[in-house]
């Protein structure tokens, strides 16, 4: 069902207001939830919407978000985010490490007791289109079977770079240290469809093609023991040093078993500090146009860019509209409904 953009985030908005969110709050949020789904990442989306209203109602959510300063040094600094929404605290804790790196060069800010934050990719695209380099990271509850492993440990533990270019569009890669995010597992066992052999392990520690199986082992490490030191790396920096959770401490955001205790980290990087921010989006275009340029594999059309593909569906979504399941869409309108909403989702064909 394809869904208008402003019309899914009005819905968004409504939604974490009748939950108990502030109007600034529920504002930064939706806009984050709906960037996702229009570049295409649903499991980040208004999707999550569900799982707030249920962890609300089951006082597994304090809301309004409150976020507050720990403590304070010149680049640094530690925020709480009081287990409210992520994505507010994540907005909050890119907001503060950019306002340090145009004080100091450099920006770190680290993140405790949150919640789900979304997509890494919203954040550092942000950062590198005010002319910053960024890097983001943030853990999860054990789903991730470390190398070696055939029980869960790690979080799919992602990771995000973004750096601004010549063009509009900056190079940004955002990735899980497993295979797949467990999201995109959770998607297909929503929409009845196997998934890849080498995404994840049963409960006895097998590859399976069963999204239900997989939801009851874990994932996969991308690249074997690469993607599982990355992941080990991440905890240590989002969990260890913010002063979160971390390892078998944290809980899932999709289960009601109590604080997920997520950490984040976010580090911002005045360009300009190094060379004129003119100079380096030239030579990042440079470089890019030349990578870009490189002889193709047999079978293959383009070489693209970290981030590109998403940056290009969220253009196409703007303008045709957001691929949304049925089921969702349907959930969100029940929501729609309890908070007394003036109107309902409905499909595009049916808004002309």
């Amino acid at each position: 069902m394809k869904i208008f953009y402003r019309d899914l985030q009005n819905a968004a908005c409504e939604i974490l207001r009748l939950v108990g969110e502030s109007k600034e709050n529920a504002q930064i949020a939706s806009e984050i939830m709906v960037i996702n789904d229009l570049r295409g990442i649903s499991t980040h989306g208004t999707n999550l919407l569900r799982m707030i209203a249920k962890r609300c109602e089951a006082k597994m959510l304090s809301l309004p978000t409150r976020v507050v300063v720990v403590s304070e040094d010149m680049a640094t600094l530690v925020l709480d985010g009081g287990d409210g929404l992520g994505q507010v605290a994540g907005y909050k804790m890119m907001n503060a490490a950019i306002e340090k790196a145009h004080l100091y060069g450099l920006g770190m800010a680290l993140l405790r007791d949150t919640n789900n934050v979304g997509s890494l990719g919203y954040y550092v695209h942000k950062a590198a289109m005010q002319n910053m380099a960024a890097i983001m990271m943030t853990n999860g509850n054990p789903s991730m079977a470390p190398y070696g492993g055939a029980e869960p440990f790690l979080g799919s533990n992602p990771i995000a770079f973004a750096v601004p270019a010549s063009s509009e569009m900056p190079v940004m890669l955002d990735m899980s240290s497993s295979v797949v995010a467990r999201g995109k597992i959770r998607m297909a066992a929503l929409k009845n469809e196997n998934i890849p052999l080498d995404w994840a392990l049963d409960s006895e520690g097998n590859p399976t093609s069963d999204p239900q199986k997989a939801l009851k082992g874990c994932l996969m490490p991308v690249g074997g023991p690469k993607g599982s030191g990355l992941a080990i790396i991440v905890d240590i920096f989002a969990g260890i040093l913010s002063g979160s959770s971390y390892g078998r401490n944290l809980k899932s955001f999709h289960e009601l078993e109590g604080k997920t205790g997520v950490g984040a980290c976010f580090i911002a990087i005045d360009i300009s500090r190094f060379m004129a921010v003119d100079k380096f989006r030239n030579l990042v275009g440079e470089y890019t146009r030349a990578l870009k340029s490189c002889e193709l594999r047999e079978g293959f059309e383009e070489i693209l860019l970290p981030g590109e593909i998403e940056l290009r569906k969220e253009q196409e979504s703007r303008e045709n509209g957001i691929d949304m399941p049925v089921e969702v869409i349907n959930d969100l309108n029940e929501l729609l409904r309890k908070a007394g909403a003036n109107f309902l989702l409905r499909p595009m064909d049916q808004c002309r």
